[in-house]
């Protein structure tokens, strides 16, 4: 792995190129003001949240920036606090999800999937399609919190991410006030992907990324997959090489855009 920068240079890039996505789609959208384009706006936004959240993942393991603190600040500013999930809350979550995998200490376990069928196995069709349709319309991400906040789960925000909060915020009010229509219209075709089609993608890729032990795939006695996948899939569901996760979990200090060496190698 080469001496890491200041920011890491392609995942900033690519930060910046997934909300240009973001901003094309929902400014087609408003501008053409028909269903068809709202349709298509969520489709394309559900995807590009996807992918941020992919990156979200490299700066939870700090791989966005050498300063932690900048590091929070910038993620929280771009992914974190737009797509409700600040990087002090679910960093906790991950990193113990990579020191117990498998476990029944795993979040994944314990939270993640808590009262839904899947359990790092093959699903009946009727199991599947439960589980699908749960992850879809937002009742199986309730479920997750229910679970995480009965086991006394509380996310406590640093100063500097209340300060982030306050400025989207801030921004928005000022949106909502200068047309109230428009920001209404652009706050729904961001929040309703959020909570629907993109926590789907979302659980689709958690599929892929573990089993139920080793021996569960014949021949294989990891509990981390890495897989190939094609150019939709990287559009869709894998962006950011997230497909190649046994490298990630056997190295989480290496950035997205090297795991292929060491997938090579």
């Amino acid at each position: 792995m080469r001496p890491r920068r200041s920011i890491d240079p392609k995942s900033f890039a690519a930060l910046v190129a997934e909300w240009l996505m973001v901003l094309v789609a929902l400014g087609l959208a408003v501008r053409l003001g028909a269903w068809w384009a709202y349709a298509g706006a969520v489709l394309v936004i559900a995807t590009r949240q996807h992918a941020l959240l992919m990156l979200y993942h490299d700066a939870v393991h700090g791989l966005l920036a050498r300063s932690g603190w900048l590091n929070d600040l910038l993620i929280n500013l771009l992914v974190g606090l737009p797509c409700l999930l600040p990087v002090e809350g679910y960093r906790v979550l991950h990193l113990t999800h990579h020191r117990q995998l498998g476990t029944p200490a795993d979040p994944e376990r314990a939270f993640l999937y808590a009262g839904q069928p899947w359990a790092y196995r093959p699903l009946a069709i009727r199991d599947l399609a439960r589980q699908l349709v749960g992850d879809l319309l937002l009742v199986n991400g309730i479920r997750t919190i229910v679970a995480w906040t009965r086991a006394g789960g509380a996310v406590k925000l640093r100063p500097a991410t209340v300060a982030v909060a306050v400025l989207w915020l801030g921004g928005l009010a000022a949106y909502g006030r200068y047309s109230p229509e428009q920001a209404a219209t652009v706050l729904t075709l961001w929040f309703l992907p959020l909570v629907t089609l993109t926590q789907l993608l979302q659980k689709i890729r958690s599929f892929a990324e573990h089993s139920g032990g080793p021996g569960v795939t014949a021949g294989w006695d990891d509990w981390t997959y890495t897989w190939r996948v094609g150019i939709l899939g990287r559009l869709t569901i894998w962006p950011y090489n997230i497909n190649l996760h046994r490298e990630h979990h056997s190295r989480s200090d290496v950035p997205w855009h090297e795991l292929p060496a060491l997938a090579r190698g």
